[in-house]
């Protein structure tokens, strides 16, 4: 077969052919997993980020409940979608779940185990 001729306007575009070699449950699998990573992972950082975001918010910097809630639904938007795309865009799936979970981690410890408010002078 004959390479593309490159378009006098566009160029040569490249096309993206799956693996025929690959079985199909092994794509499967990764479909699957590349799936739950990103909503059921990207929940769960997503939930704790939040939880995070709203105790720093209220606790540290003297808001409401009211803004602080407020403030940590606008974080928890950007983080899930960033969580999403960046399942997406992982070259592994065990970097992405490894990730994932570090993340979750770390902010289960901010959540939980922050001190309390400092007190005042």
């Amino acid at each position: 077969m004959l390479p593309p001729e490159p378009s006098p306007w566009w160029g040569t575009v490249a096309i993206a052919v799956r693996n025929r070699k690959a079985s199909d449950t092994s794509y499967i699998r990764l479909v699957v997993s590349r799936t739950a990573a990103a909503v059921l992972g990207g929940y769960a950082v997503t939930y704790w980020a939040g939880a995070a975001v709203a105790r720093i918010a209220i606790e540290w910097g003297g808001m409401s409940a009211a803004d602080g809630g407020m403030l940590s639904g606008l974080i928890q938007l950007v983080v899930y979608g960033a969580a999403i795309i960046f399942v997406c865009a992982a070259a592994s799936m065990r970097k992405a779940w490894g990730v994932l979970a570090a993340l979750t981690a770390l902010l289960i410890g901010i959540a939980v185990l922050l001190p309390e408010t400092p007190p005042a002078p």
